[in-house]
């Protein structure tokens, strides 16, 4: 099972460099089209427009602009998003369809943006996974890349369990700062955040992926408040959020 963790391979800064900026992006590659050989892409030009625009504002302000990043919709109704590493970012049709403005799809995209340019996917696999001893002899001693089953095995992880409650925490906080960088309004991740707790209360089957792949809801709505706080947001709130409560 991928997530299995081997004590015997070095975890932290002794696996910092071990994967690089293009063997990084390689490996997203690779699971990029795992994803999209599961679910498919949802073909909407007018979504596929707006979708890549706002990622593209917010990738260009992050802290890794070069990436070479994409934005594209899986075709499932799950209310999910999910980032690959190197920049493949991807949101289901439910997602997309569940958000209401730029600025709510902006920060749905941010935090995955901020996924790829804190370089959570590649820190995963040199910290935590069983296959990082095959990696570090593949990447070490034969320059190769991980097989198509440990891809296959890594997509799997992304959208069944997803990144740890650390990485998700910093991709709230970034996506946050790079949502203000772009020009949307930071205050929307309290009204997606909310939102998705409402709505999970009334469909708990529809959200089921995204809350097995995130911290709880109220974690993250109460560190995202503080956030706000502290950017100088929360004066505002009332009038754009209405019933939220601050």
């Amino acid at each position: 099972m991928i997530w299995l963790v081997l004590p015997l391979v070095a975890t932290g800064p002794a696996l910092a460099a071990l994967i690089s900026v293009q063997q990084e992006i390689s490996i997203g590659r690779q699971v990029a089209r795992e994803l999209e050989g599961k679910y498919g892409l949802y073909r909407d030009p007018t979504l596929d427009g707006r979708v890549a625009a706002v990622g593209e504002r917010l990738a260009a302000v992050s802290d890794r602009p070069d990436l070479p990043y994409t934005f594209k919709i899986l075709n499932t109704s799950e209310v999910n998003a999910v980032a690959a590493p190197g920049g493949f970012i991807y949101l289901t049709r439910g997602m997309v369809f569940f958000l209401r403005s730029d600025d709510e799809l902006a920060f749905v995209l941010g935090h995955e943006v901020a996924h790829a340019a804190r370089r959570h996917g590649a820190q995963m696999i040199e910290r935590n996974f069983a296959w990082s001893l095959g990696l570090w002899i593949l990447i070490r001693v034969l320059g190769g890349d991980p097989t198509a089953v440990q891809i296959a095995d890594f997509a799997r992880f992304l959208i069944t369990r997803g990144y740890s409650r650390e990485f998700e925490f910093e991709a709230d906080r970034y996506g946050i700062l790079y949502m203000r960088r772009a020009g949307f309004d930071p205050a929307a991740s309290l009204v997606v955040l909310e939102r998705l707790r409402a709505e999970q209360r009334r469909e708990p089957s529809q959200f089921e992926v995204l809350f097995r792949t995130h911290p709880a809801l109220s974690e993250r709505i109460e560190r995202v408040r503080g956030q706000l706080r502290e950017m100088g947001y929360m004066g505002i709130l009332h009038w754009q959020i209405g019933a939220v409560p601050v």
